[in-house]
């Protein structure tokens, strides 16, 4: 995400989306009362006319409205910011706006130190991952993003019988085209050794992987190599790992009746204390919970947001959407 212009004298903010993964950050700082503005698309009534444009028909018009709800649409690169025009043709009348990449939109909010924080983590590059799990059965393929795990195909492997080597060239070949086509730092994993034979078809065409052993392929074997801190390796910065890996630490802490408090009230109890190292919070509570976050703030905890769209958000959210290792037991 590139910054355009700021002035927090007046709250507004205009910002280039640079790729999906911004789109999953807006996502996270736009809310409900929030004003946008910026050029879009519309079926617009001209004054006086009785009747519409045809269906289908829309113009390029610029928009301001005041926001009254959001919607990401996980996986299929969207995300749409409805609210009431209040500038612009057809005022008071509602409209949607499509984000992607290449547009440019000026927001206008009061804007909080969770917001700034986040805005600002999103200027930085975070290079998506690949994963490769295979087995003698199949080979999934899946893309890790900021805001979760992405599944992009399963292939089988029918690797038996006879004319073995045409067989492998069909199996091996496919799955190589489309990890080639994504064009991502990758890692494969897998029980066994068919991932090493993948490797030694592969050899002087894959850049920049690891090869892992797992106890399982498929997603099964992609979850459990982010809960090893596998993916770390390629990418220790990658936002999905290390939400997982927080989120196992506190389970374990759990498990062993540890350095944990989770819940609200356990955890406001633990803030007032001083005992709260870092604050683990849901990225749907922040908003709810600025006050708690801000008190964290105050006694130097560090606050970590997590995604509900992968495995240790769901986890979490079991937890009530919070939690904070402690640096002494209360």
């Amino acid at each position: 995400m590139k910054i355009i212009e700021e002035d927090l004298k007046k709250g507004a903010i205009v910002v280039k989306v640079q790729s999906y993964d911004d789109c999953w950050h807006l996502y996270n700082i736009i809310e409900a009362g929030d004003f946008i503005s910026g050029y879009t698309y519309r079926s617009v009534q001209q004054a006086g006319d009785k009747i519409r444009k045809k269906k289908g028909e829309k113009e390029r018009v610029y928009l301001k409205i005041k926001v009254t709800d959001k919607e990401f649409h996980e996986f299929t690169n969207r995300l749409r910011i409805r609210g009431m025009i209040v500038e612009g043709s057809e005022e008071k009348a509602y409209h949607t706006f499509n984000i992607e990449p290449e547009m440019e939109i000026k927001i206008e909010k009061e804007w909080k130190d969770v917001h700034l924080k986040r805005l600002r983590e999103a200027q930085k590059k975070h290079p998506k991952l690949c994963v490769v799990a295979i087995d003698d059965e199949s080979a999934t393929i899946a893309i890790i993003h900021e805001y979760g795990i992405e599944e992009i195909a399963n292939i089988k492997l029918n690797r038996k019988g006879k004319m073995y080597e045409e067989k492998e060239e069909k199996n091996y070949g496919e799955v190589l085209s489309k990890i080639l086509a994504i064009d991502l730092p990758l890692v494969i994993i897998g029980p066994g050794f068919e991932k090493d034979n993948f490797v030694q078809y592969a050899k002087g065409k894959l850049k920049n992987y690891i090869i892992e052993p797992t106890a399982h392929a498929g997603m099964v074997g992609i979850k459990e190599a982010i809960k090893r801190g596998i993916i770390e390796k390629i990418d220790e910065k990658n936002k999905v790992a290390k939400e997982m890996r927080i989120v196992e630490k506190i389970l374990e802490e759990i498990a062993k009746n540890g350095y944990v408090a989770y819940g609200k009230e356990e955890v406001r109890k633990a803030i007032e204390m001083g005992a709260v190292e870092k604050l683990v919070i849901l990225n749907s509570m922040v908003r709810e919970e600025e006050e708690l976050i801000k008190k964290a703030e105050e006694i130097k905890a560090s606050v970590i947001i997590v995604s509900e769209l992968h495995e240790g958000g769901e986890k979490l959210a079991s937890l009530g959407g919070i939690a904070a290792l402690l640096r002494f037991k209360i």
